[in-house]
């Protein structure tokens, strides 16, 4: 079976009740889920991702001891092509980097 939505022509409308479904998805996705952006003056620390709603943000600036910090924010809409982790995955994520350069607190 395909899926009638890959196999139309773009010039082609789509079916008001497949739009609709398409937003329902889209905006049951969004009330479950945010984006947290890791900002740093170190790009190789930059990250974003979309988390479960309802986790503990860690707040603040983390100073390393190079001068290097890293700052959590939760935007509070998922963006689109991020990849999904907890939080505890991404400060894992973010520790293993600043480990891997050599960046101490």
């Amino acid at each position: 079976m395909t899926n009638e939505l890959t196999t139309r022509f773009p010039w082609e409308p789509v079916p008001l009740s497949d739009t609709v479904a398409l937003l329902q998805r889209d905006f049951a996705y969004a009330v479950r889920m945010t984006a947290v952006v890791v900002h740093s003056n170190r790009p190789e620390l930059q990250i974003c991702v979309n988390t479960a709603r309802g986790q503990i943000v860690p707040r603040g600036e983390c100073r390393f001891t190079d001068g290097s910090t890293i700052e959590l924010h939760d935007i509070g809409m998922p963006q689109v092509g991020c990849s999904e982790m907890s939080v505890r995955e991404l400060m894992d994520h973010v520790w293993s980097v600043a480990r891997d350069l050599g960046l101490e607190l």
